[in-house]
């Protein structure tokens, strides 16, 4: 069989899902399903795409300055005026948040990333991240349908007719599908048996809000590393933030993160399940039983990491790539210690 005679079944409904979906068909010549609800443009997300986030590992702050600059004039081609430069925060008030902070710090510094030594304020340590591109995915949503009609993905707002076999492909109606690709959170949760899912990530209930439009704050991202909590300001001053709520703490946890003085005010909310791995690092690959191709724990970094991710699962990636990918692999034993992260909302000692 060809590259070009397999067929790959994108299953998701996020913004990830479709650009996935789309780089397999326009860079790496798959015949490609995408299969799931149309995405909502309205709907609240977990956390903002980035081209930064708090990381630790090397190898994946080399990915970052490798692949950060092509991706961007990819999807600049895709969806023009996509990236905002914008400056990100990250704080920290316990001592093992701290001590992440200065690892963040050090490593990114030493990758030749634009970044502010911590400062320590009243109540936090305080990490400043410069020219982080934030992602509209709002201009991807609306360029998407055209962008993948050109390519030739078909989009089908229904999984029903899907058929799952053992090998991890699948039928669905008359057409054979060689490869399924769970992209996103809801698609694995709907998917997966949950023990399955257990071998990689834990299922969190977490709460989103939308403000109405403020004055733009210096730091339009932001993360507190002890709760987990984020916020975005997007372009428009609507800002959109998230926090874990399996306790009922989430809109404090978000009240504390946010740095806008008066608070703002609250348009919407929303309660929603999302993937966290166990070591807080990417997950990608075939899963043990079913061998469906899985993507979980990408977090703020799923846009910009797409070309990256489409190249594993068309078999092209070389190198580094290929070893990253393998290190990540949804069938290595948990936890993966040579590759866990800085769990945000999870670190020893954390407020959370």
């Amino acid at each position: 069989m060809t590259e070009q005679s397999k067929t790959i079944a994108v299953v998701g409904a996020s913004p990830f899902a479709w650009l996935l979906a789309g780089l397999l068909a326009a860079d790496h010549s798959r015949a490609v399903v995408l299969l799931g609800p149309p995405p909502n443009p309205h709907l609240l997300r977990a956390v903002p795409s980035l081209t930064l986030a708090p990381i630790a590992r090397p190898q994946t702050w080399s990915l970052l300055r490798a692949y950060t600059r092509p991706a961007v004039r990819r999807l600049m081609r895709i969806a023009p005026g996509i990236g905002e430069r914008i400056d990100m925060q990250l704080s920290a008030r316990s001592a093992d948040a701290a001590i992440a902070l200065g690892h963040i710090y050090r490593t990114a510094d030493g990758f030749g990333f634009p970044i502010d030594p911590p400062v320590r304020t009243a109540s936090a340590s305080v990490l400043t991240l410069r020219d982080v591109r934030a992602f509209n995915l709002s201009l991807l949503l609306s360029a998407a349908p055209a962008w993948l009609a050109s390519v030739n993905v078909a989009l089908v707002n229904s999984t029903g007719a899907l058929k799952l076999k053992r090998d991890g492909s699948a039928s669905f109606g008359t057409t054979t599908i060689d490869q399924v690709v769970l992209a996103d959170d809801a698609a694995i949760i709907d998917w997966l048996e949950p023990d399955e899912i257990a071998h990689f990530a834990r299922i969190e209930q977490w709460i989103g809000i939308e403000t109405a439009p403020q004055r733009h704050h210096r730091y339009r991202v932001g993360m507190d590393l002890d709760s987990g909590a984020i916020f975005a300001q997007a372009g428009d001053g609507i800002v959109r933030a998230a926090a874990r709520d399996d306790d009922t703490l989430g809109i404090a946890r978000i009240a504390a993160a946010l740095p806008f003085d008066p608070a703002p005010r609250l348009a919407a909310r929303a309660h929603f399940r999302r993937l966290a791995t166990h070591d807080g690092a990417p997950v990608l690959g075939p899963t043990r039983r079913g061998r469906l191709f899985i993507i979980a724990g990408l977090g703020p970094l799923d846009i910009v990491l797409a070309p990256l991710v489409a190249t594993i699962i068309a078999e092209k990636a070389t190198g580094t790539d290929a070893q990253w990918a393998a290190a990540h692999g949804a069938d290595r034993r948990q936890p993966r210690r040579d590759i866990a992260e800085v769990v945000p909302g999870h670190l020893p000692g954390g407020g959370a």
